[in-house]
């Protein structure tokens, strides 16, 4: 190859070298953060004596889906005040999908917020671990 064809040949053959770099480096991250990717399904049924069941345990970094279920006989919510989480309120018989990331490892509570609800056990713990 010629000198000349060589410096012609230069520009595209540092483009293709980067995007060749890029790929690579997208290849590596899409495979390294694919764990947020598990899902955690639950189910969390509020009856007349509070929230069935009232501790949960999932991953950090999980997908968390919870089918809240109101089978008492007042409007009831679930809320995680330190997360930022909450259901909207349900009548009897009511249900919803409350989906968040696991993000941060700890200890955190959900309540009803209706007010009255949270002294009378309608409380339980959601742990990241």
């Amino acid at each position: 190859m010629s000198v000349q064809r060589f410096r012609q040949l230069r520009y595209p053959l540092i483009a293709l070298a980067v995007i060749i770099g890029l790929v690579a480096l997208h290849h590596y991250y899409r495979l390294h953060t694919t764990f947020a990717s598990a899902a955690r399904n639950q189910t969390v049924t509020i009856s007349s004596a509070g929230f069935l069941p009232n501790r949960i345990t999932v991953r950090e970094g999980e997908l968390v889906s919870l089918m809240i279920v109101n089978t008492d006989l007042k409007p009831h919510n679930l809320a995680i005040r330190e997360m930022n989480v909450s259901s909207s309120e349900l009548k009897p018989s009511q249900s919803t999908l409350l989906q968040f990331a696991a993000r941060k490892k700890g200890e955190y509570p959900f309540v009803s917020d209706a007010p009255g609800y949270p002294e009378t056990g309608y409380q339980g713990l959601l742990v990241i671990e």
